[in-house]
């Protein structure tokens, strides 16, 4: 069985095509040709040259998109995500279609032939596999019938703790690495938490990287007379062991305020240890993990604000939720068990299983 991962949002579809070869599929990796730098496999693996089973396309040439249907021809199963899926649908060959965010929170609803085509492929998967508990409304609106909730995978060896990379001053050290988009992130209410802590504690001070749309915004936020001194700006050229570092160094991670859900950023910080401050809808995250995961919870701009108060004054508390997260995360995001599924549902679709077989398999997984 041949099996092409295409698409490689933030290197997801490079660590899965990685992780199927170690148990012995024929796995390789369709990806765009000079890519931004957050989806390079040299910045996730700090290698020069990129392995012989990673496949590229190049979106400046006239046929891309014949090409890439001509590539995702030679394979015996495609594993599609964000838009790839649409492509899939013009092979004739069996797919799984795997949503990351907003090409199904946003693209899928759209009138546009983009989004037309997207949801029809959607309803010809074989299944539709959704990352996250924020993207089940979707789900249901767009009436997919086909839909398994797998959480999204990620290297918890590159993430973990180190007992010799800690924060040994008495600055209360908040690292915020999320892009810059106040729509999708909703940054902008953190940011004036922060300045509101910044008026009551001199020991605190903010790290966040240069990236997104609304940096420049965020800086206008924080240039204030409280808050000169207390950030510093780190540049968006951070490799992953660079970024493992600095979780290592901080004592809170802040994530994200709108979608009411953890991304990659939560699952680093969690992965090593760290107290997350993030959004999340408790009722999804009780249907689909069964409980609710160690972390901060906040929404608005007060809820963040009361968080950070309570995390400067007790350390102890912080330090005890960081150390359950890892537990829980690799409970639940366990990187075997998740590709054990997913060769599950290969073997399926190879089979020519019906879905609710597909369904029962997965739900045997333990």
């Amino acid at each position: 069985m041949r099996v092409i991962i295409a698409g490689n949002l933030v290197n997801t579809g490079y660590y899965i095509a990685k992780l199927l070869r170690t148990k012995g599929i024929d796995a390789e990796l369709l990806m765009k040709k000079n890519d931004l730098l957050i989806n390079d496999p040299k910045t996730f693996d700090n290698i020069i040259e990129y392995p012989d089973w990673v496949r590229f396309w190049d979106g400046t040439r006239e046929d891309w998109a014949f090409r890439i249907i001509k590539i995702m021809r030679k394979y015996d199963i495609i594993h599609a995500s964000t838009e790839l899926p649409i492509f899939s649908l013009f092979t004739g060959k069996p797919y799984l279609a795997m949503a990351t965010g907003a090409d199904l929170y946003e693209l899928a609803h759209e009138n546009s032939l983009k989004g037309v085509l997207l949801r029809q492929a959607y309803k010809k998967a074989r299944v539709v596999v959704f990352t996250g508990t924020f993207m089940n409304p979707s789900i249901n609106k767009l009436r997919i019938r086909n839909a398994l909730f797998i959480p999204l995978v990620w290297d918890y060896t590159k993430f973990s703790p180190n007992r010799n990379i800690t924060n040994d001053s008495e600055k209360t050290i908040i690292f915020h690495p999320t892009n810059q988009d106040w729509n999708d992130k909703g940054n902008d209410k953190f940011l004036r938490a922060f300045v509101r802590l910044t008026k009551k504690f001199d020991n605190v001070h903010l790290i966040l990287i240069k990236r997104g749309r609304d940096f420049e915004s965020s800086m206008k936020i924080l240039n204030n007379n409280y808050s000169q001194g207390k950030f510093t700006i780190l540049p968006q050229t951070l490799a992953q062991k660079d970024l493992s570092e600095w979780y290592n160094k901080v004592d809170i991670v802040v994530d994200q305020f709108i979608v009411g859900s953890i991304g990659l950023i939560g699952q680093e910080a969690m992965a090593c240890e760290k107290p997350v401050i993030n959004y999340i809808d408790k009722e999804l995250h009780e249907k689909w993990y069964g409980e609710i995961p160690p972390i901060i919870n906040a929404h608005t701009e007060d809820e963040i604000y009361y968080s950070l108060l309570q995390s400067v004054n007790d350390r102890n508390m912080i330090r005890k939720i960081g150390a359950e997260s890892r537990k829980w995360l690799l409970k639940h995001h366990n990187p075997d068990l998740i590709i054990r599924k997913y060769i599950s549902i290969y073997n399926a679709i190879q089979n020519n299983a019906k879905f609710q077989t597909i369904e029962d398999e997965l739900s045997s997984i333990h």
